[in-house]
């Protein structure tokens, strides 16, 4: 049985849970023999481990079975130990699957909708309707504690919290938009959408519960070492746009490669190195969707957050990279030559669903072959010749001859063709756009997929449409 995320965050819980209760750190036989006998575990600890346990009664029991699970047995121990004693030792706490908490995620979602349907700016009402502002980004907290003693009221606080009994924030916040200028980065101005009063307060709440160990989120990633990584993500006030705003981004190069489906654009921060983009498909093996970029750091074990097509194209627009669209535009033009198909586009990128219908329709595979020549001469203009016409002609023919072949091939195409889009943005070789765009852009790209908030950022200020809450990030 393979694990679902549900499986692992419960197991987070129960290991918290046992934590708790034995007063020192867990072995990984203290965890795979309460997996074993979920039932037989100390009323205490089933109390403070609030998951499905109809559910994991048979998940525990099967995953115990498969390979994989010593490696999260291992990093749920880890991090339990490592995060109990650092937040949870002033008292006693219920640990909460975040379903079991739909208040806290779901209050974002509440006022969120509240922002779309009641804002008079046109730049808001844009923001909101192309960008999808998922709760993850929001706050990513995939287990939540809270101190028992005030469980109750803090889970009723939480689903109707009214952010008009709280003005303190929203009337800070007006002032520090009125004079707050950021140190360095040329004196850009700051700014947050004042129609953003309401979440600002949610935001601040969230931040005072963590501030007083009282109502905790934790983010999980697979821990890989018995030192758990542990960062608070603090997103209190302004400082969340200041800490955006302070990232010195320079992009090193971008990687247009014939042997994988994807591109990579590698940046510095700060002059920290090994930070990188992965661009590339994430949907299943027998889709065909729009590519995602993926924040990601080597060495690291795990990956951050992903940024959609859609929002890079209103961040690249909204920075002043517009240019950029339209020479891509002016390319697939004249290289297809009135084909209208390949014209389309629905984010500014090419649309996902010309490659769907060569796979779909009854034609496909004839249209994909008369078609693979434009493609190919494109996808070699996009990556400025390193990746070659020829090698795309050669393999998309490989492909198309062998078994699902149409829908393999198309497949490919979707995926090179709109992530050297992207690289092609970003490449600071181009001189499709300025190069502090193109770094403007990118830190955009950063605070989303980091989960910062939907921040954009031009010459002369940054500008918050959306802002995330503190959480604390473990793991990776």
């Amino acid at each position: 049985m393979a694990a679902t995320t549900e499986d692992k965050e419960s197991l987070q819980c129960l290991a918290m849970a046992l934590r708790q209760k034995k007063g020192s750190d867990l072995v990984d036989t203290d965890l795979s023999f309460a997996m074993q006998n979920l039932d037989g575990q100390p009323q205490d600890v089933r109390n403070s481990c609030v998951i499905n346990y109809s559910r994991c009664n048979r998940t525990f029991a099967l995953w115990l079975n498969e390979q994989d699970v010593a490696g999260w047995v291992n990093s749920s121990i880890w991090i339990a130990n490592r995060v109990y004693p650092a937040y949870c030792r002033s008292g006693t706490y219920n640990f909460y699957r975040q379903d079991f908490v739909p208040g806290f995620k779901g209050t974002f979602n509440r006022l969120k909708n509240e922002i779309k349907a009641n804002t008079t700016r046109s730049v808001m009402k844009q923001m909101y309707e192309v960008v999808t502002v998922g709760e993850d980004k929001w706050n990513p907290a995939d287990i939540i504690a809270i101190k028992a003693s005030q469980a109750s009221s803090i889970i009723n606080e939480l689903a109707n919290f009214d952010p008009a009994k709280r003005n303190a924030q929203s009337k800070k916040l007006q002032e520090e938009n009125a004079k707050i200028r950021a140190k360095g980065e040329g004196g850009k101005m700051l700014h947050a959408m004042e129609d953003l009063d309401g979440l600002y307060e949610y935001n601040q709440y969230i931040d005072d519960l963590f501030k007083t160990k009282t109502c905790i989120g934790i983010s999980l990633k697979k821990s890989t070492e018995p030192r758990a990584k542990m960062k608070v993500m603090r997103h209190s006030g302004v400082k969340g746009l200041k800490d955006a705003l302070a990232m010195n981004v320079e992009i090193t190069e971008v990687e247009y490669s014939e042997s994988n489906q994807k591109c990579v654009v590698n940046f510095n921060v700060s002059g920290r190195s090994g930070q990188y983009l992965d661009i590339r498909g994430f949907e299943s093996s027998r889709a065909i969707a729009d590519i995602q970029v993926q924040l990601s750091q080597r060495g690291g074990s795990a990956a951050h957050g992903k940024v959609t097509l859609p929002v890079i194209s209103l961040i690249t627009r909204r920075s002043g990279g517009g240019r950029a669209f339209m020479q891509i535009k002016s390319q697939r033009t004249r290289i297809f030559q009135g084909v209208s198909h390949a014209k389309s586009n629905i984010h500014n990128f090419t649309d996902w669903r010309i490659f769907d219908a060569y796979r779909s329709s009854r034609d496909g595979g004839t249209n994909l072959v008369s078609d693979l020549p434009k493609w190919a001469a494109y996808i070699d203009w996009l990556s400025g010749g390193r990746h070659r016409s020829s090698h795309v002609i050669d393999h998309v023919t490989q492909l198309a001859s062998r078994r699902n072949g149409t829908f393999n091939a198309a497949k490919y195409l979707k995926h090179k063709v709109q992530a050297y889009e992207v690289g092609y943005l970003l490449d600071k070789d181009k001189t499709n756009i300025r190069e502090d765009i193109k770094n403007n852009i990118i830190k955009s790209m950063i605070a989303y997929a980091g989960s910062k908030g939907l921040i954009i950022f031009t010459d002369r200020k940054a500008t918050a449409f959306m802002k995330s809450s503190t959480y604390l990030k473990v793991g990776g």
